[in-house]
C-alpha cells in the first residue's frame, strides 16, 4: 500500500511541473494557413458556381484565366490537401494535391493531380495557377 501511495505522490509531483511557454507560429506558417484558406474558399466557390467568390480570392488576371478554363458541369466535388509551401522571390508557391469528381449530362469524370498556386499579397490572393489546374475539368 505504501508503494502505491509513494508512486501516486511521485506521479502527482511530476505532473505539477511549471507551465511551458507556447511558441507563437512563424510568419511563414501563418501565411501558409491564410493562403490555403484562400485556395480552399475558391474551391468552395467553384463547386457552387459562384463567380464572385472566385474573383474575391484571385487577382484579375488569374480570375480571367480560371473563368475561361472552366467547363460546364452539373455537380463538382473537389478535395484539396496542402503538400508544400515555398516562399520565393516572385511570390509564395503553394503545392496542393487534389482529387475531383464532376458530373455533366449523366457522365461522371474523376481526375486527380498536383496544382501549384502562385500567391501574392496580404491578404493572400491567387496570382496564377502554374500547373495542374483543377478547375479545367471535366474534359
Amino acid at each position: 500500500m505504501k508503494k502505491v501511495l509513494v508512486f501516486l505522490l511521485i506521479c502527482f509531483l511530476l505532473s505539477c511541473g511549471g507551465k511551458k511557454q507556447v511558441k507563437p507560429p512563424s510568419e511563414e506558417y501563418s501565411y501558409t494557413q491564410e493562403a490555403f484558406k484562400a485556395v480552399d474558399e475558391m474551391r468552395k466557390a467553384y463547386q457552387n458556381k459562384d463567380n464572385y467568390g472566385i474573383r474575391k480570392y484571385c487577382s484579375e488576371s488569374a480570375y480571367r484565366e480560371i473563368i475561361t478554363s472552366i467547363k460546364p458541369f452539373d455537380k463538382a466535388e473537389l478535395e484539396f490537401e496542402p503538400v508544400l509551401g515555398e516562399m520565393e522571390s516572385d511570390g509564395y508557391k503553394l503545392y496542393i494535391s487534389w482529387n475531383g469528381k464532376w458530373k455533366y449530362l449523366n457522365k461522371e469524370t474523376e481526375e486527380r493531380g498536383l496544382a501549384i498556386f502562385l500567391i501574392k499579397g496580404n491578404p493572400p490572393k491567387i496570382e496564377r495557377i502554374i500547373r495542374g489546374n483543377p478547375f479545367k475539368y471535366p474534359d
